[in-house]
């Protein structure tokens, strides 16, 4: 099997020695780099970036992709300002050697998503210019509220940048918006799919992959045994509370945030809890591929 596990370990610690050491200790090589020390990885500065690269080399933990915030502003909001953070994300995906930046396309004012269409493929249309003379590789991730949140509106961003930018797939999130994940939003997307959040829901909110409604094991085996994937499988566990899930999650257009709170003791045991639910499901997989 080729896929490759990665991680949001700062869902593990914020100091990020202790993110690398959770990471091995649950035997995962590779990490979505997104909050370090309690800061997010796009206002890092090149002192600060020297030595999560020296103790990425420490732990030989490689990093899959820059977990940004690309992107997660109002399409109203200043675009200026975004793209001088989006230089810094850059700077970090070359300095740690990652070719994917995930990133989204923009919040959406009520609903409004055909008077926005215009301004949100622009934008994204710069970001991708700044990407592609650097080769790093955007990656939308679908996510409530924003313009991509709904399969079709995902698809729309893929089909105008006619590969440009690729899709990292994201099954809670689509329950989340109230869309299926498999088979509709699956089937219609699944020829974009660059890597994939390992991510489940429920009626409760978020879950351990195959507990909730995101169909992860039949999403996987499809992609694995009959697409060939060898892609990133990224853990978000989001299971319990950690330093910046609430700009990360906030609240929906209904007043409801996703998260499940305290449902395990500590984050390091809800991030092995991820973990192993992941690996229950691959090696289920592989016993289908023997």
């Amino acid at each position: 099997m080729a896929v490759k596990l990665s991680g949001f370990a700062d869902e593990i610690a914020d100091d990020f020695e202790e993110q690398l050491k959770g990471l091995t200790q649950n035997n995962i090589e590779y990490i979505e780099i997104r909050g370090v020390n309690g800061k997010n990885i796009s206002v890092l500065d090149k002192t600060e970036l020297g030595e999560v690269k020296r103790l990425l080399g420490k732990y030989k933990i490689g990093v899959s992709a820059i977990g940004s915030p690309v992107g997660k502003i109002k399409i109203t909001d200043d675009f200026g300002e975004h793209l001088k953070i989006f230089d810094n994300i850059i700077t970090s995906a070359l300095t740690l050697e990652t070719k994917y930046i995930r990133m989204f396309s923009f919040f959406i004012p009520d609903n409004n998503y055909a008077q926005y269409r215009g301004e949100v493929m622009d934008r994204l249309a710069a970001l991708l210019e700044k990407a592609g003379k650097n080769n790093l590789v955007l990656c939308h991730e679908n996510e409530r509220d924003i313009y991509g949140e709904s399969p079709e509106l995902c698809l729309d961003i893929l089909e105008y940048f006619k590969g440009g930018i690729k899709l990292v797939f994201d099954p809670a999130n689509f329950i989340v918006g109230g869309f299926e994940p498999y088979p509709k939003a699956y089937n219609l997307l699944a020829g974009h799919i660059e890597y994939m959040h390992i991510k489940d829901a429920d009626e409760t909110g978020i879950v351990p992959a195959g507990v909730g409604r995101g169909k992860v094991k039949e999403i996987l085996t499809d992609l694995i045994v009959n697409k060939n994937f060898g892609g990133f499988l990224s853990i978000e566990p989001h299971l319990s509370v950690f330093t910046g899930i609430d700009e990360l999650e906030g609240k929906g257009r209904d007043g409801k945030n996703t998260l499940v709170k305290n449902k395990y003791n500590s984050k390091p045991e809800a991030f092995a809890a991820a973990a192993g639910a992941l690996k229950n499901i691959l090696e289920g997989i592989n016993q289908i591929i023997k």
